[in-house]
């Protein structure tokens, strides 16, 4: 009988691991010091970007969506910051497959946007980036291809600046 309860403790005891697993792998995957994936994103005003060629710089993707008021209260932080840094890394808007290219467009006017938008039309950049889920989500890759650093929820401006400038991502670029 307590073999039965110790098999059955065991079994359980799989499930729950194969579960958790399951669940968290993608974010294992893409923790700070991975390689970041190699993307050929759409833009969302027509062509390409790729990320492999912008290797030898800092890249900041920023998940966000048209529907997530604290992505739109960041946007103009985001562009005073691509502006005021501008050549010492590349910031690319990634918007979220659920939003819609006629609100992204019109936010993005609105918000006097110049850097890259990224429409991610079938969710394959977010997966790429570990199954990304909330917005605003900012992946910062450094110059040698390498996630730095992965924040869900937002950033404010002097944060996202300090963020930048975490473990000399832009000591080499300055």
């Amino acid at each position: 009988m307590a073999w039965r309860k110790a098999v059955l403790a065991l079994a359980l005891a799989l499930v729950a691991g194969v579960a958790l697993w399951w669940t968290l792998a993608p974010a294992w995957r893409h923790r700070a010091g991975t390689l970041a994936p190699a993307l050929v994103m759409p833009l969302l005003g027509g062509g390409n970007i790729d990320l492999a060629r912008l290797r030898g710089r800092p890249v900041l993707i920023d998940f966000w969506a048209p529907d997530c008021a604290p992505c739109v209260a960041e946007l103009p932080e985001l562009e005073r910051l691509a502006r005021a840094d501008a050549g010492r890394f590349t910031l690319i808007g990634v918007a979220m497959s659920y939003s819609d290219p006629d609100a992204l467009r019109a936010i993005a006017a609105r918000a006097g946007i110049s850097y890259p938008l990224v429409w991610d039309r079938d969710g394959r950049v977010a997966a790429a980036f570990g199954g990304v889920r909330v917005t605003p989500t900012q992946v910062l890759i450094g110059g040698d291809g390498r996630i730095q650093a992965r924040v869900e929820g937002g950033l404010a401006g002097p944060l996202l600046q300090q963020v930048l400038r975490h473990d000399g991502v832009n000591d080499a670029q300055r």
